[in-house]
């Protein structure tokens, strides 16, 4: 065999060698691109089995989607700050935000109260921005989605009635009983005239607020009755408050320092959905969007109200 025919075997034999090597990886991609094909289709077809069945689940208990459970989100909670430490806590926000900026360039003109809560809470931006200019008086009722709720979420600074005065303050305030017993009212009687204000009002013309200590714990089992409902005091149980759940029946808490406040609050649970407590915290939409397990507000419950018609 001459030089020239073994130097062509020679280079045949490569072509077939790179040949075979491109044939391989070709079928090494598509083997690969089969399997991830397959992956996303069986991810895909698992997610919307899970999905389905956590929203069918969901819509049969009247959660919506949009609901988390807590252990799925890590909710701030609010810090305690006054005097100086309030001011540059404003500041701070300030320099970060135009809208703050201009609340704090008027700091000394709003009641450090308010400071404390918008400090927490940047949900009440544009009522405290409304704050200065506003008539401190309800000018609203609630909105078909608010009067069609089994329990409807109201808040306690919202401008409809957040400006109207309440014992030292304003509902906005101070006013975290009545809007959670104006919820409760309005979703046991189907009265939608029973605003937060309403109840405010009410509770302070008959004696139900105390200076310095806020709203009596007796407008839950006595001042309810103006509306037509029974209030009674349960035990911090937790098989206690599953039932009373279970049966319908609303439970207004009122809280310490912890996740919804850094001094006194007031809460609704509303139902219990697969264990976990579904809550309406009249200060923020943000909590009221989470599914609360009962061990974590067990401890931050002060005491307790169920209620009936």
């Amino acid at each position: 065999m001459d030089e020239y025919a073994q130097r062509r075997r020679i280079q045949q034999r490569r072509r077939i060698r790179r040949r075979r090597k491109r044939i391989r990886a070709v079928l090494r991609i598509v083997s690969l691109s089969i399997v991830l094909v397959a992956l996303l289709v069986f991810a895909k077809q698992i997610s919307k089995l899970n999905l389905g069945d956590l929203t069918w689940a969901r819509k049969q208990s009247g959660v919506p989607e949009e609901y988390v459970n807590e252990a799925d989100t890590s909710p701030d909670v609010p810090v305690f700050r006054e005097g100086d430490a309030l001011r540059e806590q404003m500041h701070k926000l300030a320099k970060k935000d135009r809208d703050y900026q201009e609340i704090y360039d008027h700091y000394d003109e709003y009641p450090e109260s308010l400071m404390l809560a918008l400090s927490n809470n940047s949900e009440m931006l544009d009522f405290v921005k409304g704050y200065l200019g506003a008539e401190h008086v309800a000018n609203g009722g609630l909105t078909r989605a608010e009067c069609k709720a089994d329990i409807p979420l109201l808040i306690r600074w919202d401008k409809r009635w957040g400006y109207a005065p309440y014992g030292n303050s304003d509902v906005a305030i101070s006013g975290c009983a009545p809007t959670c017993l104006s919820m409760v009212v309005v979703g046991l009687t189907g009265n939608t005239d029973i605003t937060p204000a309403a109840v405010a009002e009410y509770a302070e013309e008959a004696g139900y607020y105390q200076k310095g200590t806020g709203t009596s714990w007796s407008l839950m089992t006595e001042g309810c009755e103006h509306y037509g409902i029974h209030g009674q005091e349960l035990s911090l149980d937790r098989n206690v408050i599953m039932k009373h759940l279970d049966a319908g029946e609303p439970i207004i808490c009122s809280m310490r320092p912890g996740n919804f406040t850094t001094a006194g609050h007031f809460i609704v649970l509303v139902k219990e959905v697969d264990g976990e407590i579904m809550v309406n915290d009249p200060n923020s939409k943000s909590r009221s969007k989470i599914l609360w397990d009962y061990d974590t507000l067990e401890g931050q419950i002060k005491n307790l109200w169920g209620f009936t018609k």
